[in-house]
């Protein structure tokens, strides 16, 4: 199943005080009737998203009652959440492609959600989220993150190179044979001095965890191994985004600098 695609939902739009009203009344019904996935007892959170002009909610064409919100852009942990009698029909799906096409047009690269309830990660895989292999905040909570590609211009001259972004965690610096968590092969130009990439390396930090090392080669030569935050690593071409780490060249003169 392909993920799905960042689109402008003609149903979606932000909230207002009339919307709280009816969202709240919904969800304490729903709250009365037991209904699995429920999230009133969040209500505090998800006022301050409307407060605040985060809060996008989707308006049923037929009935034009709304039917499902969510806040948190889906680059922090936050809350969606369709009407119980209209979940299924792919209003989660479309709101969704919305908060994707918001955050593809802001210019975001990691986007990071939290999986609640539990039952939810079918449907955050199915939207081309990746479920992490450790939680950082006990066993209870489960986080997914998705990448938002770049494809980077790069100098029509030069000279044709292979780059292994390999991302460990922190014990690789004390435990050489540690596994990579993630590795990217990117296609990259050499010239005057840079090695520009032809997309953009991605690494969200908390799928590492802890302090990630990075593990750059070219051509098969190790160019760079260690922790990404350092300013080593800074000089080299890493910068830090929201949810993590990414690099558009590299620097190897900036090594020598540092």
């Amino acid at each position: 199943m392909s993920a799905v695609q960042p689109r402008l939902c003609p149903h979606a739009r932000r909230s207002t005080d009339a919307d709280m009203r009816f969202i709240k009344a919904w969800l304490e019904a729903q709250e009365n009737d037991e209904v699995h996935g429920t999230f009133l007892c969040n209500w505090n959170l998800t006022v301050e998203a409307h407060e605040a002009g985060k809060l996008l909610v989707y308006v049923d064409e037929k009935s034009q009652e709304v039917v499902a919100y969510q806040w948190g852009a889906l680059v922090h942990p936050g809350i969606l959440e369709v009407r119980n009698d209209m979940r299924g029909q792919g209003i989660g799906k479309a709101l969704v492609a919305h908060r994707l096409a918001e955050a593809a047009e802001a210019g975001h690269d990691i986007l990071r959600i939290q999986c609640t309830p539990r039952s939810s990660i079918p449907f955050w895989e199915s939207m081309g989220f990746e479920v992490q292999k450790n939680g950082d905040v006990g066993m209870q909570n489960v986080y997914a993150f998705r990448l938002m590609p770049r494809t980077l211009e790069v100098p029509d001259e030069g000279e044709r190179v292979q780059v292994i972004m390999e991302w460990y965690p922190e014990m690789r610096d004390w435990k050489p044979e540690t596994p990579a968590e993630r590795t990217q092969v990117i296609a990259g130009v050499r010239e005057g001095g840079m090695i520009y990439l032809s997309e953009r390396a991605l690494c969200p930090n908390k799928v590492v965890g802890q302090d990630a090392v990075l593990r750059v080669t070219v051509d098969g030569e190790e160019w760079l191994c260690g922790k990404a935050k350092h300013e080593r690593a800074a000089d080299f071409g890493v910068e830090h985004c929201p949810n993590g780490f990414f690099l558009d060249f590299l620097w190897p003169e900036g090594l020598l600098a540092s």
